[in-house]
């Protein structure tokens, strides 16, 4: 099934082509479908009301916010679904993975300038301030989480245990302090398990925030599970959101929000859903949102080059043994007339892909590759060709891929090509000529969001595995760095580890955006300082890494956290 409809996305619309029998083997494509029942979770966004369009196609909904709903629809009703005149645009969810490196103890405060937090003999701890970490859970019992034997999360909303939703959800149960409380002292029935935490990631995430804000109010939001190599879905990402901004306004506190998850999907132009979300609920409440950058800065899975009407080029890739299914995701200028080949590693060319809104499916060698090219949207300028590799078998064919353009008529001439990101692929991937450069995974690319880079603190220069900028329309990404490498972090068992990563460099960022929003709103201060007005002050007060790099450049951003020097009143 395809939709002829450019308010559906081109993944969404690919999906919708393929067979589950094939499409439960792709990479991402059967991201938000639940076989059991032949229902798909989508993200609408529409104008009116919700109820006046389930008269017209039923389905059930979790409303957001700004005409944004994550949705549960019987496939056969989506086309109907792109129909009705309310809707803008219809996508399905996105995988998301980590953006941590498990490596080989720095001391939090020695770095990112923590240890000049004193103002007029103030300590900043992040009082009055709701820090929410959408993430993996947390092992509540560990002691970095007890004080005097009680817990220091204020609540903690867990996507996968069913029984108590948040008002106007219907997903998950919320867990008090108080009954967190009980849990730690082993009394009452209550399910033992709530934010479990499988990986650790989360806890590591809430320690490094809670070592640097102790007295912010911590809320978590454990992500509902995915059973395959991903982690969880945009769509929790967006409910976490959503629900984060409701308990902010009830509480009537400052927010900031810790997303410490990424992915390629996307043009990395701050126009994926998620990341449109994202800038349209920025200015709902006291708000900062904060994202890492990702580890994609070294893993060769991103090229970017010019075409001009006088050749053809060719990009090559190369695929090891036992990939089990990959993506390709092609973007460009809809100006651009361009024809595109791709080429197997023993010489066969499939294409060109010059079919519009078709999808063009060809078997060749035990695999089904199937490619769509999109236009473009409502709520995206630029045009993206999706390729789907998927083997009838194990494992793809290995070697040296290519994929030719044949220009036809060239007015921009600029192609961006992204792989999955390397967490999401069983063996090596790359580009033999890659792009070290807008490398940034989604949604740290979203234009309104605080997006981290890492560096090393101890040798004072850049982590060579962060995500690195700009965006394709050159605005500046990240906007600042935190350290990045070596952290010690308590961990899912009890104990600690020691950890690398951007998931580890936003949770400074989200400590120093609290201490921010403590001088400012909570000792009132300046009462609006959150949002854009923050992210300045933590850019004014960024320092410079000792190598003669200007900034801001594509690695660092405008610099390094300095928390003392961004507080206001320090100059």
């Amino acid at each position: 099934m395809a939709l002829n409809d450019s308010k559906v996305s081109t993944e969404l619309n690919l999906a919708l082509s393929i067979p589950y029998s094939e499409r439960y083997k792709a990479l991402d494509l059967n991201e938000g479908f639940y076989s059991s029942y032949n229902e798909w979770e989508l993200v609408i966004r529409y104008f009116g009301s919700l109820e006046n369009i389930i008269e017209i196609v039923p389905f059930s909904y979790t409303e957001l916010y700004n005409g944004y709903a994550v949705i549960r629809i019987s496939e056969e009703y989506i086309d109907k679904l792109s129909n009705v005149p309310q809707i803008i645009f219809i996508d399905k969810p996105k995988s998301i993975y980590f953006q941590q490196n498990f490596l080989g103890i720095s001391e939090l405060e020695s770095t990112a300038c923590f240890n000049f937090l004193n103002y007029n003999e103030t300590k900043y701890t992040g009082e009055g301030v709701l820090v929410c970490i959408i993430d993996t859970g947390i092992n509540y019992r560990h002691p970095e989480f007890i004080d005097d034997n009680r817990t220091v999360i204020y609540e903690i909303w867990d996507q996968n245990i069913d029984g108590n939703p948040p008002p106007d959800m219907n997903l998950g149960s919320v867990f008090t302090e108080e009954d967190i409380n009980v849990l730690i002292s082993s009394e009452g029935n209550m399910n033992q398990n709530i934010a479990d935490d499988n990986t650790g990631h989360g806890t590591g995430v809430a320690g490094i925030i809670h070592r640097l804000v102790p007295d912010a109010r911590l809320l978590i939001v454990k992500l509902r599970e995915n059973y395959s190599q991903s982690i969880s879905r945009t769509t929790s990402i967006m409910l976490g959101i959503t629900y984060a901004i409701k308990k902010s306004m009830e509480l009537g506190l400052p927010l900031v929000i810790n997303i410490s998850f990424g992915n390629n999907y996307g043009d990395h132009d701050s126009d994926a859903i998620i990341e449109k979300y994202i800038d349209s609920v920025s200015g709902l409440s006291k708000l900062s949102i904060v994202t890492g950058m990702g580890n994609e800065g070294a893993t060769s899975r991103h090229a970017e080059f010019n075409l001009n009407e006088r050749s053809w080029h060719q990009e090559e890739f190369l695929i090891s043994r036992y990939e089990t299914a990959i993506n390709i995701q092609i973007w460009r200028d809809f100006v651009d007339r361009v024809d595109i080949s791709l080429i197997t590693p023993n010489g066969i060319e499939l294409g060109p892909f010059n079919i519009y809104l078709e999808t063009m499916k060809y078997n060749i060698n035990n695999m089904n590759i199937f490619v769509l090219n999109g236009y473009p949207t409502p709520v995206n300028r630029y045009q993206e060709t999706y390729i789907s590799i998927i083997p009838t078998d194990n494992y793809l064919q290995e070697g040296i891929w290519k994929i030719k353009f044949y220009p036809k008529n060239i007015i921009n001439g600029r192609v961006n090509i992204w792989l999955p990101v390397a967490s999401s692929t069983s063996s090596e991937l790359k580009f033999l000529r890659p792009s070290e450069f807008t490398t940034m995974t989604i949604p740290s690319t979203s234009r309104s969001i605080i997006s981290v880079g890492a560096f090393n603190q101890d040798s004072l220069t850049y982590a060579a595995f962060s995500g690195r900028g700009y965006t394709v329309s050159n605005d500046i990404k990240p906007d600042i760095s935190a350290p990045g490498v070596n952290i010690e972090v308590p961990s899912a068992d009890g104990g600690y580890n020691i950890v690398s990563g951007t998931s580890f460099s936003a949770p400074f960022v989200s400590a120093a955006c609290a201490v921010l929003m403590e001088y400012g709103i909570t000792d009132g201060n300046d009462p609006f300082l959150y949002g854009e007005k923050l992210k300045e002050y933590l850019i004014r007060g960024a320092k410079k890494l000792p190598n003669p790099d200007p900034v801001p450049n594509e690695k660092i951003g405008w610099g390094v956290l300095c928390i003392s020097d961004a507080i206001p009143d320090y100059y």
